[in-house]
């Protein structure tokens, strides 16, 4: 689906790629549970290490009691938005492998991976997502039973159906609003020989 936020790119990109964005104007529709499933089952083919598959979520649909800890636990600034999201995932990673319970130095990077997947498959249900680092640690971890010894918090990820970006007040009507933009390329690759 292409939407007034979809980037003008140099290559062709998959326009699942285009159609992720971060959004923060969500409507009133429910994500039914039978989605969310789905959503769950495409991170769930993520690449990682070992084949471990680190990644846990948590998550709450809105009106629930802990749709609303949720957004507790977040900074000020993405609370007036993210309130209004359909569910709020908690996303975790697993520090140790299963396997002789070593360091999983990869923990991080293969839930990311999962998120990045599971917003991919989110966006082709025109379902969109925002990964938000910006949350209270200790009153996540204490909130939701988190042992921080067994599993480091990734973010908190809002999923909803798109709304106007004029419902939403400053300063994010304009961030909504305003164009996507990358570093190029050759910003961050450095071709050997």
């Amino acid at each position: 689906m292409s939407h007034p936020k979809t980037p003008q790119t140099k290559h062709d990109i998959h326009p699942l790629i285009l159609d992720r964005w971060s959004a923060r104007s969500f409507s009133e529709k429910s994500i039914s549970e039978e989605t969310m499933e789905g959503l769950f089952e495409a991170a769930s083919w993520s690449a990682s290490s070992m084949n471990e598959q680190p990644w846990e979520y948590i998550y709450a649909e809105k009106g629930t009691d802990a749709f609303h800890k949720m957004v507790e636990c977040l900074m000020d600034g993405n609370q007036p938005w993210a309130k209004n999201g359909s569910h709020m995932l908690l996303s975790l990673a697993k520090r140790k492998f299963e396997y002789k319970g070593r360091e999983n130095r990869h923990h991080m990077h293969d839930v990311g991976a999962a998120n990045t997947t599971l917003l991919m498959q989110a966006a082709q249900n025109d379902i969109y997502g925002h990964m938000m680092g910006g949350f209270h640690m200790d009153k996540t971890l204490e909130a939701f039973g988190i042992d921080p010894a067994e599993h480091e918090i990734a973010c908190f990820i809002v999923l909803g159906y798109l709304d106007a970006p004029e419902k939403l007040g400053a300063p994010f009507h304009e961030r909504e609003i305003a164009p996507r933009d990358r570093k190029p390329v050759s910003a961050f690759t450095k071709k050997l020989s």
